[in-house]
């Protein structure tokens, strides 16, 4: 509810604080006492019209606070928290300085964009009788306001087909996402088919180079190799005094020596293992000689095999295991491609069945929501009346939007938004032979405001926004309808806070809070005064508007007997 508001040289307010407690405030005063002063004030705080023609003259600055608490408006607060405004406080507090260049808002002592005020101020309080701050005129919100008017039974479909088209939305763009990887797929699967071809062709194998290199070396040096292998045999065993007959004769002088000197056998039985190891030598270099090939065909299958390797690992720029972790890598992306068909084929058949239960919810929200609008017509005409607008016509404008790529309702391709199909917009003809207009239109603001309060009265138990502000609603009325008037006002301030500006005195006895507006002049400056009325203060401002300035006992009584009805 708005708490209280702070108004300093804006307009004829030099300053202005007041503070509410009631669920129901009343605002009164004579005419051009600047009543409407305390609504353009509100209006411009909450994110609305001003400009610099609204400072008090001989200042430089105008300034408007207001508090609001939050304690029953859980959605300003989620959206607070979300634009990191929030203190943790059960108050929010909107300020608004216009001086003769700019304004500049801010909302807890933190600056904003005037954009981001008016936001909030939408979502706190609606204002009835200009054309500013007032939410029925979006009509973005007509089908929002209907739907909570058909009640449970519509909110659950409601929430059913939105669940729906969020899941098919999420799907829509996941097979997208697929098919645009099956497309760059299609562009490159014959590259990596081709590759793949190409690597397991060449059979790599781990070490492979390094073997097939070890092997070139020696076929390439066969006859070099099988020349140092014979020169060898020649030394260990050749005619002319090998190591073999030397070493025959170091064991014959080793052993006689031993004869003489027995601590030379040690010696000379190590000369018998060398003689020993050097036979074994012989045989060794022996079978190595005899697989020694002169293989030209070997040779250059070796040099081919090498030069294939050496031709990849320069094309693909990648070491021999490296390739073959690339050969893998191919395989696996191969294979990843070829099971997108799979899930295209399953998203589609998915996409299809979401699409079948949306377009049955679909015409199913819709019908009701045209079977809730006749109800919600109904009643809003049966409002109008009540408040002296018995030839007006109300009604809901249902439409929807053709796309091509939509979905098929009716045998039609309409668009599918975030909760459905439809467009819903309330139209009012004021008077007789008058066509049905969109809300904005009206002219009047006095029926304007009676229009809001009648869908307000109609809304009252499911409206979202908190606060209601009335500005002219009772223009043009008066007695039975000006009850009638009354009567709504009280009924809505049962569900939220309604403050309301009025010349009625049948409004002006609701049981609320009661201001009454003053303007004085002193040293030829204006000024406005805005105080709270007790009891008997209350008696003699009715009896006021009752009968102008000739109060008498009549209307004294009168005035009293107005404030005893709705105790």
């Amino acid at each position: 509810m708005l708490a209280g508001m702070l108004i300093t040289n804006f307009a004829i307010a030099k300053k202005v604080e007041l503070s509410f407690k009631n669920n129901l405030v009343i605002i009164s005063g004579e005419t051009g006492a600047g009543k409407t002063i305390i609504m353009k004030a509100l209006t411009a705080a909450c994110g609305g019209s001003a400009n610099s023609n609204l400072i008090r003259s001989g200042s430089d600055k105008a300034q408007v606070e207001v508090s609001f608490t939050l304690n029953d408006a859980p959605s300003v607060t989620n959206m607070l928290k979300k634009l990191s405004l929030f203190e943790g406080e059960d108050i929010v507090i909107l300020s608004r300085v216009i001086d003769k260049n700019r304004t500049r808002a801010t909302i807890n002592g933190h600056p904003v964009p005037i954009k981001t005020l008016l936001t909030i101020g939408r979502m706190l309080i609606d204002m009835h009788g200009q054309h500013e701050v007032q939410s029925l005129l979006d009509n973005s919100k007509h089908i929002m306001l209907l739907d909570r008017f058909g009640g449970e039974k519509l909110l659950s479909l409601k929430d059913k087909v939105s669940s729906e088209i969020a899941e098919y939305r999420k799907t829509l763009k996941n097979l997208e996402e697929l098919i645009a990887k099956d497309k760059k797929y299609k562009e490159e699967v014959d590259f990596i088919n081709f590759e793949i071809e190409e690597l397991e062709k060449a059979e790599l194998k781990e070490n492979e180079e390094e073997e097939l290199e070890k092997k070139e070396k020696v076929l390439s040096n066969a006859q070099e190799l099988a020349n140092l292998i014979e020169n060898s045999k020649m030394l260990l065993s050749g005619e002319e005094q090998s190591i073999t007959d030397l070493i025959d004769i170091l064991m014959d002088n080793l052993q006689r020596a031993s004869a003489i000197d027995s601590s030379l056998s040690p010696l000379s039985r190590q000369i018998e293992d060398i003689e020993v190891q050097l036979k074994e030598i012989g045989r060794d270099l022996d079978v190595y000689k005899d697989n020694i090939v002169f293989d030209a065909e070997e040779l250059s299958a070796v040099e081919e095999r090498l030069s294939l390797l050496s031709a990849l690992k320069l094309k693909y720029k990648r070491t021999i295991p490296e390739l073959i972790a690339y050969l893998k890598e191919l395989k696996e992306r191969s294979h990843s491609f070829n099971s997108l068909e799979e899930k295209i084929k399953i998203l589609k058949e998915q996409k299809e069945n979401l699409l079948s239960k949306i377009e049955q919810d679909v015409k199913e929200l819709s019908s009701l929501r045209k079977e809730t609008a006749k109800q919600f017509e109904k009643e809003v005409m049966k409002e109008l009346k009540d408040l002296a607008m018995e030839n007006a016509r109300f009604k809901v404008s249902f439409k929807t939007v053709e796309d091509p790529d939509g979905i098929t309702v009716d045998g039609k391709r309409v668009k599918l938004l975030s909760d459905g199909i439809d467009i819903a917009e309330f139209l009012i003809a004021p008077n007789p032979g008058e066509d049905l207009k969109p809300l904005v239109s009206i002219a009047s603001g006095g029926e304007l405001s009676r229009v809001m309060l009648a869908i307000k009265r109609v809304l009252a138990k499911v409206d979202e926004i908190p606060v209601l502000a009335f500005d002219e609603v009772d223009a043009g009325i008066g007695g039975k309808t000006g009850e009638k008037v009354a009567e709504k006002l009280l009924d809505i301030s049962r569900y939220r806070q309604v403050i309301c500006i009025t010349h009625l005195p049948q409004i002006a006895s609701l049981p609320g809070e009661h201001f009454v507006v003053e303007k004085t002049i002193k040293d030829n400056k204006t000024f406005l005064n805005v105080r709270k009325l007790n009891d008997y203060e209350r008696i003699d401002e009715i009896a006021r508007m009752i009968s102008g300035t000739n109060i008498t006992n009549t209307t004294i009584q009168q005035a009293r007997e107005l404030l005893r009805r709705w105790q």
